[in-house]
């Protein structure tokens, strides 16, 4: 015998049964979207936004988070990178399931189980305790905001051919060095830190200074001889450090400019001339003379000729277009009966320079490093003065007067001048140059305008902005080994 389940006929079963289950699944829903999906009031970044409370996890709009972070969709992944981080989630269309661990998400370099994208209201949605986290951020329920940038910590490490020292900073920067002199400069833009003395048990870095430059901040230590230094950022959810190595195990490998700071290049270029005096090359021993004082201290001199062999026009101008300083040595004959320049005169060359590059610098345009390779016309100016004032110490008077269209002083990008040591017109100018001990002393009052002049611009490339005065001069361990 078949059991009657219901009398009603069965059109009627079949829409009670569709009414049950319409009414039960809408009020389930509607309870639990009730309870779990809530919009609420978010400041991110001091702006307020709207977030939405999934499942007991804040989450944020894509559109809101741009604000703060580039945010782009590839296919079923979401990437936000910003503050030198780097998130990629997929897009978990389960909402309840991207509040769990079950998905796997990128944070920088470091895969983990953790909270994914989502859809609510058909818009991605991204959960805000992931992007914190990764960030470095200070965030609770309702606020989210980054920290100011900040240096949190020098610290430093020894190894057998190089040393380490490391910069912690809340959040990422532009970060670059410079190489003024022997000192490495590492800049931290937009950062704010301790100024301070930092002392390491290094070999070949044993201490460091923290100096404020506007809203900068310059890491700063000397390079240790024969050795190269490198700079590499090492970025982690939450962190970012700046690592920087240098000894003798690093090949140097800084550009010729920056070298030049420390070794600038002298030349002189004796003019070769003849006539009277039974041709006396005075200019070339005046040369070889200040070379070898030039040389005894340290300083790299070329010159353009050695005895009659002179160089070519070509090769002159390669190396004026090279020199930190160029000097022309030369006597003067004019040749007229009743004409004569007679004396020690210092010429400063004032015509413009053929290189389109130098010009630019010369009338306002200031890229880095370009004091190091062009200078104004000042630097000559300076250089013709001392040389001037040199010479009166050596009580010999010389005049310093204007010059212009002499092509390898034209291409001089830094300083250059012209000597006229004296006139082979001139009785007294003649015996004067024939005397060894007047010569010396022209070559010792070379030497010292030439050395003075590039000893202040080598100091000034090194000394920091503000002056060392402007550090703190407390002392402390470079912190933890690293």
């Amino acid at each position: 015998m078949k059991r009657v389940i219901s009398a009603r006929a069965p059109w009627q079963a079949a829409a009670l049964l569709a009414a049950l289950s319409l009414g039960g699944l809408g009020v389930w829903y509607g309870s639990v979207a009730s309870a779990q999906v809530a919009y609420s009031n978010l400041t991110l970044q001091g702006t307020p936004v709207q977030s939405v409370n999934l499942y007991g996890t804040e989450y944020i709009d894509v559109e809101s988070l741009r604000s703060l972070a580039r945010v782009v969709q590839e296919g079923p992944y979401l990437r936000v990178e910003g503050y030198g981080h780097s998130i990629v989630l997929p897009i978990d269309e389960d909402a309840y399931r991207a509040t769990t661990d079950f998905n796997t998400v990128q944070l920088d370099t470091v895969r983990e189980k953790g909270r994914t994208a989502t859809y609510v209201d058909g818009a991605v949605h991204v959960p805000l305790e992931v992007v914190a986290r990764t960030f470095g951020a200070t965030y609770r329920s309702g606020s989210f905001s980054m920290p100011d940038r900040r240096l949190t910590n020098v610290s430093s490490s020894v190894g057998d051919k190089a040393d380490r020292l490391v910069l912690d900073l809340s959040q990422d920067a532009d970060v670059f060095t410079e190489l003024r002199g022997n000192d490495v400069h590492v800049v931290v833009r937009g950062t704010a830190g301790d100024q301070r003395r930092y002392t390491t048990t290094g070999k070949f870095i044993s201490n460091a200074r923290v100096v404020a430059d506007g809203k900068d901040l310059r890491l700063r230590f000397s390079l240790p001889k024969d050795s190269g230094y490198r700079m590499y950022k090492v970025i982690r959810p939450g962190s970012v450090r700046v690592v920087v190595d240098a000894g003798p195990a690093i090949e140097r490998t800084t550009p010729a400019l920056l070298d030049r700071i420390a070794r600038p290049l002298i030349v002189i270029e004796p003019v070769l001339t003849g006539g009277a005096a039974g041709n006396n090359d005075f200019s070339l021993d005046v040369a070889k003379k200040a070379q070898r004082l030039l040389n005894e201290a340290g300083w790299q001199v070329k010159m353009t000729r050695s005895d009659q062999k002179d160089a070519s026009l070509d090769q002159k101008m390669v190396l004026a277009r090279q020199s930190d300083v160029y000097l022309m040595l030369d006597v003067s004959h004019i040749g007229v009966p009743g004409v004569v320049a007679p004396g020690v005169k210092v010429y400063q060359q004032l015509s413009e320079n053929s290189s389109e590059y130098v010009e630019n610098i010369r009338s306002g345009e200031n890229p880095a490093y370009a004091s190091n390779a062009v200078s104004d016309l000042g630097g000559t100016r300076i250089l013709t003065e001392s040389l001037v004032k040199e010479l009166g110490t050596q009580k010999i008077q010389a005049q310093q007067r204007p010059l212009s269209k002499v092509l390898t002083l034209g291409e001089a990008p830094q300083a250059g001048a012209l000597i006229e040591l004296g006139s082979l017109d001139n009785a007294d100018d003649v015996a004067a140059m024939g005397d060894d001990t007047f010569r010396q002393r022209v070559a010792a009052s070379i030497a010292r305008s030439v050395a003075g002049y590039l000893s202040k611009k080598v100091d000034n490339a090194a000394v920091l902005p503000g002056g060392d005065a402007s550090g703190a001069a407390a002392e402390g361990g470079a912190g933890g080994q690293q």
